[in-house]
């Protein structure tokens, strides 16, 4: 099993958008056989924008592939 990384990210600026938590619980619920090790978030702020971002590190289970 090789480890694999998925980037996701959000920005927001006056609107709703999919949040962060929002966009990782799918990511998860999309692919149900991966084992996620780890999940690192960062918040960046531009003035009156910002935006979010993580990356998933993950293990796929190759049994489901």
């Amino acid at each position: 099993m090789a480890i694999k990384t998925k980037f996701l990210g959000t920005h927001r600026h006056d609107g709703l958008i999919l949040g962060i938590d929002e966009a990782i619980n799918c990511f998860i619920e999309e692919n149900p056989y991966i084992e996620v090790i780890d999940i690192k978030f960062q918040s960046n702020i531009f003035g009156s924008h910002y935006n979010n971002s993580a990356l998933i590190i993950y293990r796929e289970d190759n049994w489901h592939q």
